[in-house]
């Protein structure tokens, strides 16, 4: 590797601190990382859902197969990334060309069977793709790049899988939220997942799933490929390497300005005898000085807090037991629990019982509190729901307030071109009769959304026909969108069939 060319800081970092380095990374070469990546994902994405779509493959075959192929995109990211931070990055044209290469060449057939569920990924990639060695050096070589990090890489893979599952279920959740009958909307996306049918909800979610892959991939392999230059910069000290070659650069280009100016003045005639043996003279004293000079950047470099920090690590050790004649008195008596491993046990578990007679103690308070003074008020709280609301969502649904003939009203006022008041006669007069008649447990603080799914659980026949109610209404009373006159009409004649008007003042 040409460390003189790296376009990063070179030192002694922690893992994490590695890990944010390589999110800095892909943040800063974000135009030809991303635009590689694209250029050869989105392809591969597409042929694989021809595949899907030719084999007939069910909405959980087609989501592995997609995270199954990965390994074989972190390539062409990590032929970017690489490139870039020794400071070249490679063009579009160049990434294409290079595909061949990442596909035969980088050991793909291992990353894509036995090693596709390693939780090194990130941090072993480097060692199949750049370093190109192969059989028992290479596994050597593994193993000698995850050791002490290993764990650091494996949290990012799983903070990766988190990222990449949480995204879609976030995304879907906001569509969900704006809808405007988010219940059913939920009902239909987890009916399809569960039956494992391809939909638009579940194409919706393996969009977002492919979506949330394309934006977080290059970052982790990026993240992997700094775990990778940290751990070989701490094996093989390359920041040692690295200031030692800044000297030998420095020395050298004294010597070729002496050169250059001994060159001059042999031109111009002047003896050269007395100049030569001047400028052999100041080059042997210059790399003398950088040789004296040596341990001193040594200690520079040794003195930075990588190397040149103190740490006071604290255990806990046996004391040793006291040596000395049976009859004499024993000037310190240490903790018998410490004295003994036995006694030390014992102790742990004498403690641990203690801990949960406590945690036992605090059960049965807070048993005894619910009994004696929570479920008393839980009771009349419940006493008290049971009468219904006068008003939901600020609409009064009181028997006296309707008129007795809802639905004929709502017809007149249909014909006289008030559809919002006819559409609030009939949802008002629905939410009285489900209160009053079919004791639908209703709170005043109720939204639209709620009464929908508080008539969902008590599986009343006429469900579907309230939620038709339900988001005309909605639609009506924010978005401003007057329902369709004939369909307003056939709702007012069907509203007596599910609704009997008469049964809810003899409720009342």
């Amino acid at each position: 590797m040409q460390l003189d060319r790296l376009a990063i800081v070179l030192r002694t970092r922690p893992a994490n601190e590695a890990i944010d380095l390589g999110t800095r990374m892909a943040m800063h070469w974000f135009k030809p990382l991303y635009i590689a990546w694209l250029c050869f994902s989105l392809p591969v994405i597409g042929v694989l859902f021809g595949l899907a779509y030719w084999a007939d493959l069910s909405y959980t075959g087609t989501y592995l197969l997609i995270w199954w192929i990965k390994p074989m995109l972190d390539r062409m990211a990590l032929f970017v990334i690489s490139r870039a931070v020794f400071g070249s990055a490679p063009t579009l044209r160049q990434s294409m060309k290079a595909i061949p290469t990442l596909l035969f060449k980088t050991r793909l057939i291992r990353a894509l069977t036995w090693a596709r569920f390693s939780p090194y990924r990130s941090l072993t990639l480097p060692v199949d793709v750049l370093e190109g060695i192969k059989g028992p050096s290479a596994r050597i070589r593994r193993k000698a790049i995850s050791n002490y990090i290993g764990i650091n890489a494996a949290v990012l893979t799983l903070f990766g899988f988190v990222v990449e599952k949480v995204f879609p279920f976030c995304a879907l959740a906001f569509i969900a939220m704006i809808s405007i009958d988010s219940n059913s909307y939920t009902d239909e996306l987890l009916s399809d997942l569960w039956r494992n049918n391809f939909s638009y909800h579940s194409l919706t979610a393996l969009g977002f799933y492919i979506f949330g892959i394309l934006l977080w991939e290059p970052i982790y392999v990026a993240a992997g490929f700094s775990l990778y230059l940290k751990r070989r910069s701490d094996i093989e000290a390359w920041d040692i390497e690295l200031e030692f070659r800044k000297i030998e650069k420095k020395s050298r280009i004294t010597s070729s300005t002496l050169f250059s100016v001994l060159f001059l003045v042999l031109t111009m005639g002047i003896s050269g005898y007395a100049s030569h043996s001047y400028a052999s003279q100041n080059n042997s004293v210059i790399r003398q000085e950088a040789l004296a000079n040596a341990p001193e950047k040594l200690q520079q470099i040794l003195q930075q807090p990588e190397y040149g920090s103190k740490q006071i690590r604290k255990q806990l050790k046996l004391m040793k037991e006291t040596q000395g004649k049976p009859d004499e008195k024993v000037q310190y008596s240490p903790n018998p629990i410490s004295t003994n491993p036995n006694n030390t046990l014992l102790a742990l578990t004498g403690a641990g019982q203690w801990m949960l007679w406590g945690i036992l103690a605090l059960v049965v308070m807070a048993i005894a509190y619910f009994i004696i003074i929570r479920l008393p008020d839980i009771r009349g709280q419940k006493g008290q729901k049971l009468a219904p609301p006068a008003q939901i969502a600020g609409l009064d649904i009181q028997p006296e307030s309707l008129p007795d003939n809802i639905a004929e009203v709502a017809l007149s006022m249909i014909h006289s071109g008030d559809l919002r008041s006819a559409l609030s006669l009939l949802f008002r007069g629905s939410l009285s009769v489900l209160a009053h008649r079919d004791r639908v447990m209703f709170r005043s603080s109720d939204t639209e959304q709620d009464c929908i799914r508080l008539v969902k659980r008590a599986e009343l026949n006429s469900v579907g026909f309230f939620i038709n109610l339900t988001q005309l209404w909605l639609a009506q009373a924010y978005a401003h969108r007057s329902p369709d006159t004939t369909k307003l009409e056939q709702l007012c004649r069907e509203w007596p069939t599910h609704y009997d008007h008469q049964s809810q003042w003899e409720a009342r």
